[in-house]
């Protein structure tokens, strides 16, 4: 079944001030898109995986993003294009990353931060190489149970 992904982010901030006897308006916008079509080279993709999941308290949600699994049946992926990520609990906060090379897509160890309760991640490579190397994400929770939603797409194979 053939893929096309759009993704989409638009930042409009605006900011005033007033001084003795005028006022100013600062206004601030961004917009990025991404289309991935069908395929395994730069901006292309085969396959999207999503999930909400939930991590026990002071636990540790380790997938291998190269063995996974949804109604569809086994999902591989060879390649990440897109990591998103949501912390969807109202009180605790979820640990993105880990301590290893690859701890994370494939990306460095240093990526290891903190989502508040709300936060959202999104990381995007469309290069034909994509994100690889340990294809392998950890969250976790440093504190209670802690709920999230994750959306992977990239390429790879359903079996």
């Amino acid at each position: 079944m053939p893929l096309n992904a759009q993704i989409l982010l638009s930042i409009l901030a605006h900011e005033s001030s007033s001084g003795d006897i005028s006022e100013t308006l600062r206004a601030t916008p961004t917009s990025y898109s991404l289309e991935l079509t069908d395929g395994t080279g730069a901006n292309q993709a085969q396959v999207v995986w999503s999930d909400a999941r939930t991590i026990a308290a002071g636990g540790t949600d380790n997938l291998n993003l190269a063995s996974l699994s949804d109604d569809r049946g086994s999902i591989a992926f060879s390649q990440v294009k897109a990591i998103y990520a949501r912390n969807t609990h109202a009180t605790e906060n979820m640990k993105i990353g880990g301590s290893g090379a690859g701890a994370f897509g494939g990306l460095p160890a240093t990526v290891n931060r903190t989502l508040p309760p709300g936060g959202a991640y999104l990381m995007t490579a469309p290069t034909a190489g994509g994100f690889d190397g340990g294809l392998f994400a950890q969250f976790s929770s440093p504190g209670g149970e802690v709920t999230y939603e994750i959306i992977l797409i990239g390429e790879g194979t359903i079996a």
